[in-house]
């Protein structure tokens, strides 16, 4: 279910954005978040709110990502997201959203609270 609730979310974002761009890019970026140890995990803070902050979080893993690029990605994204929502005049709660942290699961960095997805 929260793979399910997580890859709407990705489809949804993703979708308002013609041809994906920089989400797209992230998500191929961060692969399959493989690990074998806790430390291995790292999240990256993606989007915004109207009244500031992410929108959610991903994990990533330090064997699959490169941390420059994933950074950038997000950024890319975070700012297309600003864009729009100062064009559309969208609102959105605004409940700040932590950092959630990630860990390995599975041999797969996954978030430690899934309510930041």
């Amino acid at each position: 279910m929260k793979i399910l609730a997580a890859s709407l979310l990705i489809l949804i974002t993703s979708s308002a954005f013609a041809g994906g761009g920089p989400l797209l890019r992230l998500r191929a970026e961060i692969g399959g978040a493989s690990c074998v140890q806790d430390a291995q995990c790292r999240t990256v803070a993606v989007g915004a709110k109207s009244c500031g902050g992410p929108e959610f979080y991903l994990p990533w893993s330090l064997i699959e990502g490169k941390a420059d690029k994933i950074a950038a990605l997000a950024k890319q994204y975070t700012d297309a997201r600003v864009e729009q929502i100062k064009q559309s005049g969208e609102l959105s709660t605004c409940q700040f959203l932590a950092d959630p942290g990630s860990v390995c699961k599975q041999k797969q960095c996954v978030l430690k609270d899934d309510k930041a997805m």
